[in-house]
This record gives C-alpha cells, structure tokens and sequence, in this order.
C-alpha cells in the first residue's frame, strides 16, 4: 500500500515578510592600513554602501558598520564587527553586504563560524565582488573554499615576509624600526646616539649604581619633567628595568626578542626560548661601558635574590585590593607598602600615588590596611541583616526604572501580542486532538506561530536591552546569590567574599570609606580620622553606620 506523503511548505521567510514588508540592510566595509590612500578608500566605501542601499526599494538602510585599520585576520580585534553580530543577535538587521569575502575575513574558522551564526539567526550575508549569497545551498561550501584561499594568501605573505626578516637577522643587516631611548637613526638605517636622551641614560646607570632604586629614580626624572621613553606613557618603576636590562647601552644587538605566530589568528608573542635569537656584539657605539653594565646586572641579580629570601617564595606584587582603591581628592590609585618593617609592629598602609609623588597634589593620607577590611567587615554585615530592604527592593525598582513610558506601553503591547499567539497555539492543539484539523495543515500553522512569537520575542528583548541597567540588574542579582550561600554575620574578613563583591573602594578624608559594589550601589563606613595613618596610627573602626 503506497505511503500518503504530505509536503508542508516553509513559512518563516513568509512570515518574516508578513512582519517586515522591507528587508533592513547594513554593509560592512574595512581597510587593512592607516595609510592616507586607503583612507580615501575608506571613505569611499562608506560613501558607496550607503547609495547602495538606498537605491534598493525592498530595503531600509540600517547603517554601516566600519573598521578602519583594521586586520582581516582575527574577528574579535573588530569592534564595529562585533557591534555588528550584536545588532544581528538583537533582531535589528536582516541582510548584510559586504564588499568580498576577504573584506569579511581572512581567517577560514572565524569566517564559517560567523556566517553559520548569522544564517541561524536568518541573517544573509551578500558577498558583492563574488555574486555569493549565504542563503542559497552551495554558499557554505564556496564560502568555505574562498575563505581557504584568502587565508592561504594571507599566511604565504606572512611566510615570505618572516622568511626575509629572518634571513636579514642571520646575516646582520637587518635594521631595527623601532629605537631604544637614547638612540636614533642614521640615513642608512644604523644605530647612532642621541646624545640628550644618552644624557638620561647614562645618569639613571649612574644613580643605580649609587644605591638608588628603579622607583625613586623614575619619581625624580617625573618630578624634573624630564621626557619619556617613546612608547612609555610615564616614567615608572618598569620603564626603568627594561632600560636597565637591556643590552642595547653597551653596544650590543638582541635580535628577535617577539615574534608572531605563523598561523592564523597572527599573534605577536614575547620570545621566550621558543624562537632563536641572534646577538650582534659591538653593533653600535656605546652609551656606557660594559663595567658598568655589568655591574649594574650583579646588583639586579642580588636584589632579586633578597627579595625571593624575605618573601620566601616568588615574588607577587598583587592583591585583592590592588587596583580597586581610589581617592576621593585626586582620583588615583592607592599603592601598598609595608611600614616599621622589621618591627613588632610592622603594618601595612595604602596610600595614593599621586600624593606619594607630590603631597601638594593631592594631600590624601594613608589608610591602614586593617582599616579598610574592618570597615568592609562591618559594611558586609550590616548588608546581609538588611538586604531584603536594600538589594531586593533595589532590583525591582531596577526594572521598573528602566523603561520609559512609551517603551512600557511598547513591551506591554508586545507581551500581549505574544500571549494572544500562545492562546492561538492552544487551540490549535485541542483542534487537532479533536480531529478536526489535518496533521499537516496544524504543523504548518504552528510553525508560523512560532515564528511569530520568535520575532515578538526580538523586538520585546531589543527593547528591554536598549533601555540600559542591565549591569545594575546582573550585579544585584549576583550580590543576592551570594549572601544566599553566605548568610551569617561574619567575624573575620573574607577575601574571597570581597573580591567577588566590591568593584572600587573610594578613601575620603575624615576616615570616610565608600564600598562600591558591582552593581554600582555605593556603601560608606565612617571610620574616624583616629583610624587613619596620618591620625595617631592606633584608631579602629568603632562607629561605621553606611547603610
């Protein structure tokens, strides 16, 4: 007996065009270099798409998004790309054009995997210069293909380009681009001093050899507005060591210190023993003398050794509140350091950078370490005896803040909608449990009621995310999740607790220390001017009321 076969037809993209007669389309555009040539061309892509679009009548315009100076060879060093699949994910774009596939991406997997990604959200992608449409069925195989090839092109040039670099390392005349301080270039490319910059140089050899450390001789050249090294932001503690380190002041040449992976995504990567390097003696002149260099390693060599000794194990320069604490007069960091070393009553304190370099600057004093975790102590408390009045209430006024009037009315016609086509889909249920609707007719209809509510739910959750205080939300939520699993009065400090918890922790004077939380809610202990470092060194935090 012959089989009854029923075909039911597609009905998404009928459905789509029944929600949104016109199609909206964007285009993506990206030049490879800051070159003023292919700034004009930038321009002129952005210019062209726009046209483009326009000119097409089932389309809506819905902006361009562009990379310049940009590489093709990793998606996620895009951000107008990635802003991009984020507008696609929300629902708001339809088609995307593009000018070839190696415009897209260079990179085989990023390309498949994006394109596999925006074709289930329904999203095309239209490749102009290949005529290719990732909706029709042999696009991912000649996409697939295409992507190879422009992948391939582009590993070639970078296997010729580090086959030349490499070949000019071993024979030596290969010509540094970018030179240390103190140095420059001669018109044929070689290494010759620059004696004001040499000048700096050769004093910080000097000063460290006079017994000065890295940090103080960088806190005196800031303090003299002496300039920086060029791709330094500041005179600091790490500018120095490089400097210090580097074997370029007594003549001689390190070659390869970085280099970048041979595959796809290209990544530039410090040589640590995984690439030779090639070292050029007696390359240039000299800024200093080799007894001076050598000199200046055996007192890095001891110093490192002290240190590993008195920490015991290998040295960290990082903690919990590294990084978070900020001054409510200058708004820069704090720095840790340890005071009455070696006494019974050796501390540690925090105090500001800035005031540190200058005390006119910024007259912040320091704060105890203690200080601050006895005042998060008491804040932790008082938050987890009344957080039902404090987080809970602030999530739901949370959501309800964050929508206006006419998007609330919007969602609200929105979610209507959506159970108007759920109630829909009952019904249809019981009427074909009743039998009183054909099995294919009902799978048909229920598809296009799905897809219905697919659309609904994009529009409601686009409208949801634009109206901001998701980070407020998500944090809120997080901050009750853990006072869940935590619910106790604590007696002691629990770093695992904070760093999950706090964001930033502002110092202000009078002994007023603010916890901001990661939900942006500010909590403020009031600790006394007893209880900082400037007060008599001896205060606790007796009368903290925050909340």
């Amino acid at each position: 007996m012959a089989k009854k076969v029923i075909k039911i037809e597609p009905v998404r993209q009928q459905v789509i065009q029944e929600l949104r007669p016109k199609k909206r389309a964007c285009a993506y555009c990206r030049v490879s270099t800051d070159s003023t040539k292919q700034h004009t061309s930038y321009v002129a892509q952005l210019e062209y798409y726009e046209k483009y679009i326009c000119k097409q009548a089932d389309w809506d315009f819905a902006g361009i998004f562009a990379d310049e100076a940009k590489s093709g060879t990793e998606v996620k060093s895009r951000d107008e790309f990635q802003r991009m699949i984020r507008e696609c994910e929300n629902g708001n774009i339809d088609i995307i054009v593009t000018k070839s596939v190696t415009r897209f991406a260079r990179n085989t997997v990023d390309s498949i995997e994006a394109i596999r990604k925006l074709k289930a959200l329904g999203v095309t992608v239209y490749f102009e210069k290949e005529n290719l449409n990732t909706m029709s069925e042999q696009s991912e195989q000649m996409l697939t293909i295409l992507s190879s090839l422009a992948q391939g092109e582009s590993e070639s040039i970078s296997t010729n380009s580090r086959w030349s670099i490499q070949k000019r390392f071993r024979d030596g005349s290969y010509k540094i681009c970018c030179v240390a301080y103190g140095y420059t270039k001669d018109e044929d490319g070689e290494l010759i001093i620059q004696e004001e910059e040499a000048t700096i140089v050769r004093r910080i050899f000097r000063d460290y050899l006079n017994g000065k450390g890295a940090y103080v001789i960088a806190r005196n050249l800031t303090d003299e507005n002496i300039p920086t090294p060029r791709l330094a932001e500041s005179w600091n503690d790490h500018v120095l060591m490089e400097m210090l380190q580097n074997p370029i002041y007594v003549g001689d040449l390190i070659l390869q210190k970085t280099y970048t992976t041979e595959v796809l995504p290209f990544t530039k990567k410090r040589n640590r023993g995984e690439k030779p390097q090639f070292f050029i003696k007696d390359n240039h002149e000299p800024i200093i003398t080799r007894e001076e260099g050598k000199m200046v390693r055996e007192i890095l060599d001891y110093r490192r050794e002290q240190r590993s000794m008195q920490d015991g194990e290998k040295y960290q320069n990082r903690y919990e509140l590294s990084s978070k604490i900020i001054c409510g007069e200058c708004g820069g960091t704090f720095k840790r350091q340890k005071i009455y070393i070696g006494k019974p009553y050796e501390k540690i304190q925090w105090s500001c950078k800035v005031h540190i370099k200058n005390s006119k600057a910024c007259t912040m004093k320091a704060v105890r370490d203690d200080v601050i975790k006895e005042a998060y102590l008491a804040m932790w408390n008082k938050l987890v005896s009344n957080y039902t009045y404090i987080l809970s209430l602030m999530l739901d006024s949370l959501k309800n803040l964050r929508t206006d009037e006419n998007q609330e009315k919007e969602i609200e016609t929105l979610n209507h909608q959506i159970m108007e086509l759920t109630e829909q889909s009952h019904i249809l249920s019981r009427v074909v449990q009743k039998g009183y609707m054909d099995s294919a007719l009902f799978i048909q209809k229920q598809n296009a009621l799905n897809i219905q509510m697919e659309e609904l739910k994009k529009q409601r959750n686009s409208l949801l995310d634009a109206n901001g205080f998701e980070k407020e939300i998500e944090g809120t939520q997080r901050l009750l999740e853990i006072i869940k699993y935590n619910p106790d009065i604590m007696d002691e400090y629990d770093e695992n607790l904070f760093t999950h918890m706090v964001d930033k922790v502002i110092i202000d004077h009078q002994g007023v220390i603010t916890f901001k939380l990661i939900n942006e809610l500010e909590l403020t202990e009031y600790t006394g001017e007893d209880a900082r470092i400037g007060g008599d060194g001896h205060g606790t935090a007796t009368h903290a009321t925050g909340l």
